[in-house]
This record gives C-alpha cells, sequence and structure tokens, in this order.
C-alpha cells in the first residue's frame, strides 16, 4: 500500500515538473523570438534571418535607408525608400556589384563609372549580412563632391539614413563586430551632374 501511494505521488510530482519545465521553456522560447519584421520597423520590407533583393522602379534612386535590429537572430530588417531625379526619365545603364563583403569583414564600396545606387541584395547567414548594390547612370552623367555620412547607427539599435536634399547615394561603408552581432553603416554621398 505504501510502495502504491509513493509510485502515484512521484508519478505526480515528475508529470508536474515535466509540465512545469515545458511551460517555463515555452515561455522562455517566446520571449526569445523577434518581433514581426513590420512591428520592429514601420513598413519593413524585408524579414529577420532572409536573403532580400530591392530595386527602386523605373528611373528612381535610393533617398532612405532604415532598418532595426534583433538580438535573438543578430539580424536587421530593412525599409528602403526611393525618389526621382530631376531631369531623369530612364537610365542609361544599371549594374550590379559582386559581393562586396565577406561575413564579419569590412565593406566599402562606391559605385564606379559616375553611378548612383538604385537597389540592395543581401543574404544572412550566422549573425552577419553579405552585400551587393546596384548602380544605375545616365551617359554623361558625372558624380562629384563626393562626401562620406556619419553612422546611421548604433550597434543593436535601430539605423535612420536621409540622402540629404540634393545628393545622391554612390556607395556604403560598414565593419561587423562579432561580439554584438551587428554592423554599423556609412553612406557615400555625392552630387551629379546630368548632360
Amino acid at each position: 500500500m505504501t510502495s502504491t501511494l509513493f509510485r502515484a505521488l512521484l508519478a505526480v510530482l515528475v508529470v508536474g515538473l515535466l509540465v512545469g519545465q515545458s511551460d517555463a521553456w515555452r515561455r522562455r522560447r517566446r520571449r526569445r523570438r523577434c518581433p514581426n519584421p513590420t512591428d520592429a520597423l514601420s513598413g519593413a520590407q524585408t524579414a529577420w534571418d532572409a536573403t532580400f533583393m530591392f530595386e527602386c522602379p523605373g528611373a528612381q534612386v535610393i533617398r532612405r535607408i532604415r532598418s532595426a535590429h534583433c538580438n535573438t537572430v543578430e539580424d536587421r530588417v530593412w525599409r528602403f525608400e526611393c525618389g526621382t531625379v530631376p531631369g531623369v526619365s530612364r537610365f542609361d545603364e544599371a549594374f550590379w556589384s559582386a559581393w562586396l563583403n565577406e561575413y564579419n569583414g569590412v565593406m566599402n564600396f562606391q559605385c564606379p563609372f559616375n553611378a548612383i545606387v538604385t537597389g540592395f541584395r543581401s543574404e544572412h547567414r550566422g549573425n552577419d549580412r553579405k552585400w551587393k548594390l546596384k548602380c544605375s547612370k545616365v551617359n554623361g552623367m558625372t558624380t562629384f563632391n563626393h562626401a562620406q555620412s556619419n553612422y546611421a547607427n548604433e550597434f543593436d539599435l535601430p539605423g535612420d539614413y536621409t540622402v540629404p536634399s540634393g545628393y545622391y547615394l554612390r556607395g556604403m561603408h560598414s565593419f561587423h563586430d562579432g561580439r554584438r552581432g551587428d554592423r554599423r553603416y556609412q553612406y557615400q554621398i555625392c552630387l551629379i551632374d546630368l548632360p
């Protein structure tokens, strides 16, 4: 009788511990999930831990870049905004760069041949991203007054960069911190002279 009672109590205790641990594990797991991308960044156009490609439509160029970070996947979601170039109804040439950085490596790129940025492609692996930029130009267009922005983000915090009025995005600089699992971004800008 005593051993049956002991077994029953032991079974209740084991089930209680298993269910309790299971609920606690589920609660911890739920807390560690990244929020929905559009909750983290209004209008986010990308997903966590995913490949993406963004191209401005028609003869538009990148005007604003926003991002939000999630420590769980050590990644950012992104939102890009485009705008027109006065006097340009179409680009004569557009091309994608090669991969601009290795994972955990430095990136420093400016569109060659007097071109400006009209798109991004990126892949995420581990806790970092590698990038390609789409560059576009009008025949006879030249870039000048090249400058570099301040950093647009701190590690693990949102980023927001608007290209100043009259300027155009021509490149990007970035470095990765493995301990923080994030990158900081700077943007290269320029003025343009149309033919």
